[in-house]
C-alpha cells in the first residue's frame, strides 16, 4: 500500500501514460510518477502536490507551484529516507532526483500545451 502521484496533460499519449507503470519505482519522475509507502512520515507528496489530496484525487498544478515547493520538498525527502529506510546519501539523492525530473517535466507539458499538469493521487 502506498501513496501513486501520476501527471496528465493536454496530448498525453498512450506509450506516455504507460511508461508511468514502474511497478511503485520511486526513481520515477521523469516519467511523472512519484511513489511513497506507507511506513511513516514524513510524506513528502502530501506537502509537494497537497491540492491532488481531495475528494476527487485530482488537481491543476501550475508548474511554478511545485518550482517554487520543491526545495521544502526535497528536505522531506531526504528526512524520509534518512530516518524511515537508513538511506545512503546516494540513494537520497536518486529519491529527490524523481522529484525534480517530475517537477521538469510539468514545466515541459506546461510550456508545450499552454495549460498546467493535472496531478492525480492514488492512495
Amino acid at each position: 500500500m502506498g501513496i501513486d502521484i501520476y501527471l496528465e496533460w493536454k496530448g498525453m499519449t498512450k506509450a506516455e501514460k504507460q511508461a508511468q507503470y514502474t511497478g511503485f519505482s520511486i526513481i520515477a519522475g521523469k516519467v511523472g510518477y512519484l511513489r511513497e509507502a506507507y511506513h511513516g512520515e514524513p510524506y513528502a507528496t502530501r506537502f509537494f502536490v497537497e491540492e491532488a489530496f481531495n475528494d476527487r484525487g485530482r488537481a491543476k498544478i501550475k508548474a511554478s507551484v511545485l518550482k517554487e515547493r520543491l526545495p521544502e520538498a526535497l528536505k522531506l525527502v531526504a528526512e524520509r529516507e534518512r530516518t524511515i529506510y537508513n538511506a545512503s546519501a546516494k540513494e537520497i539523492k536518486e529519491a529527490q532526483k524523481s522529484y525534480v525530473d517530475f517537477a521538469k517535466l510539468a514545466a515541459e507539458k506546461e510550456i508545450e500545451t499552454g495549460q498546467p499538469c493535472t496531478v492525480v493521487a492514488s492512495y
